[in-house]
């Protein structure tokens, strides 16, 4: 399977992104406990010194310390409120109402050191231990603070800004996509072009709209179109002149050994025939792969009607002898996007044929609902549908007294073959012969600029007339 490029792009992006704003969530939960931290730090020093200076010491050491509640905060006076304090003023120690009778280790330190402990809930404190001195006298004080609260808002914090990223990252990418959609739109006008170009519609790709990044690649498409346009009408040209010079010596050989002055000879006879015969289909190999080659990469547009008729008036023509009548049934104004070599070859080769075989009138339909849809039927002797097969096979024919080479529907077989059609063989209906039904897979449309003005092509780019008019 193909890698898409925005799926490419997509994983790229992520890629990028993702470390990115993990990294910031990182950086963000790390900054935020920090502020949190200090700012609790910092309302714990502002207690420590309050409770300082609620502190009385005596005139000496004797004397007993106070502590004045007026000048202590409420809340350390309320059970379990989670603000706590502990001072230690030699063996004189005072606790906060709000531990009850609980007792907070005090860890030995001579400066300020910031903490977290177990409190009285097993809640989690953030404690703030301190050495005063005070009239020459060692005051050690501890004040905690419960920070579960501040702990759950920093989770919440850090849950929100994930669910931002995430976020974040879905609408990037979201509008990434869309971003390298846009971008990639000339390539598709240029893949729709291309498809127009395959069907007829223009015969080279325009280079107007074209970004600077892509024009050189439509340029390198041009060249290559027209270089194959000239070298493939060199290889049909040639498979034509080769046509007609292997085919007139291949008959007039063919004729030569039904003369009476071979009867003697029949060893001989038999083998020119069977030399004719090789070299017939040798040359039929060649011409097949040299016309299939030769069919132009950009195929014209012919009048359907106009190509058949004059066809049709050919064939009458070459057999005027016989005074057979050809009837036509197709649409006056139809064009189909193929090779009017090849449509006239396929035709020619079915009108010829049913023109042997039937004995007044041979009919000719041709309807284009979907493709090419080309009925050929004689009034003649038809053939058994065991014979099918056979003919369509080189040199295969259904009764060797008629006069041919055998090559006309095998001919008839690699053209529908080349356009991914189909070929059935049966017996006519109304006029009882042989009938041939083709269908060929090929664009058809009632005017041969309808497209092409639908497709907005540049009147400097489209064709001056079909092909069939030329």
């Amino acid at each position: 399977m193909n890698p898409s490029l925005q799926n490419r792009l997509a994983v790229a992006l992520s890629a990028l992104l993702i470390p990115v704003f993990l990294g910031q969530w990182l950086l963000m939960s790390v900054a935020v406990q920090r502020i949190n931290s200090d700012y609790v730090a910092s309302r714990l020093r502002h207690d420590a010194e309050t409770l300082l200076a609620a502190l009385q010491l005596g005139a000496d050491k004797e004397s007993p310390p106070q502590l004045i509640p007026a000048r202590i905060s409420p809340m350390y006076g309320r059970p379990w409120s989670g603000h706590y304090y502990r001072i230690e003023v030699g063996n004189t120690v005072f606790r906060s109402r709000s531990l009850w009778d609980m007792e907070l280790a005090v860890p030995p330190s001579d400066e300020a050191t910031v903490h977290t402990l177990q409190g009285p809930k097993n809640e989690t404190l953030l404690a703030l231990t301190h050495r005063f001195y005070k009239q020459e006298q060692s005051v050690t004080i501890l004040v905690a603070e419960e920070i579960n609260l501040s702990a759950r808002m920093v989770r919440v914090t850090q849950f929100w800004y994930a669910c931002l990223a995430v976020l974040a990252v879905g609408v990037l990418l979201v509008l990434q996509r869309a971003m390298v959609k846009r971008g990639l739109r000339p390539l598709e006008q240029v893949r729709e072009e291309m498809h127009r170009l395959e069907q007829g519609i223009v015969q080279r790709l325009t280079t107007t709209s074209v970004p600077r990044e892509i024009l050189p690649f439509v340029d390198e498409i041009n060249r290559l179109l027209a270089s194959l346009t000239v070298q493939l009408q060199k290889s049909r040209e040639a498979s034509g002149n080769m046509a007609h010079v292997i085919r007139t010596p291949l008959t007039v050989l063919l004729q030569l050994t039904e003369k009476s002055d071979l009867d003697a000879y029949p060893a001989l006879r038999q083998q020119m025939q069977h030399q004719i015969k090789t070299l017939d289909q040798l040359s039929g190999q060649v011409l097949k792969r040299a016309r299939m080659a030769g069919s132009t990469p950009i195929a014209p547009t012919i009048h359907i009607h106009s190509e058949l008729s004059s066809l049709v008036q050919m064939m009458q023509q070459v057999h005027r002898a016989r005074s057979i009548q050809i009837e036509t049934e197709m649409p006056a104004e139809m064009y189909a996007v193929m090779d009017r070599e090849d449509l006239l070859e396929l035709s020619g080769n079915l009108l010829d044929n049913a023109c042997k075989w039937a004995r007044t009138t041979v009919r000719m339909t041709v309807a284009t609902a979907i493709g090419i849809q080309l009925t050929v039927e004689d009034d003649g002797p038809g053939s058994p549908p065991e014979h099918d097969a056979h003919i369509l096979e080189r040199g295969g024919r259904a009764d060797p007294s008629t006069p041919g080479h055998g090559i006309g529907l095998a001919i008839v077989n690699d053209i529908v073959t080349a356009y991914n059609g189909r070929i059935v063989f049966g017996r006519s209906d109304t006029l009882g012969g042989f009938r041939v039904q083709v269908w060929l897979d090929c664009l058809c449309r009632p005017s041969p600029t309808a497209d092409r003005e639908r497709a907005g092509v540049p009147e400097s780019e489209r064709r001056s007339q079909p092909s069939g008019g030329e």
